[in-house]
């Protein structure tokens, strides 16, 4: 019984003191801005994800212009419906 809550109580501990680190850092941020090197990792995130869309944006392209079926695919068959 005893493990079980001081299982809980250290979780409650440690959701704490991230919830403070957090709120430091955000503090921190609007009093002194970003630093260059958090400025350099944003502006390297964006440009990957800027990167990311344009290739599945070129095999988007690209998949949606080969063919789907050959020419013998799809062809009309006659057919007897069977009732019961």
């Amino acid at each position: 019984m005893f493990k079980f809550l001081f299982v809980i109580f250290f979780f409650i501990i440690l959701m704490t003191l991230m919830l403070g680190l957090s709120f430091l850092r955000t503090l921190k941020r609007v009093l002194f801005g970003e630093s260059e090197s958090e400025k350099k990792a944003r502006q390297r995130r964006t440009a990957q994800h800027a990167s990311k869309q344009k290739n599945a944006n070129r095999q988007e392209d690209a998949s949606s212009k080969k063919k789907v079926f050959n020419k013998d695919e799809g062809e009309y068959v006659d057919y007897e419906e069977i009732k019961e």
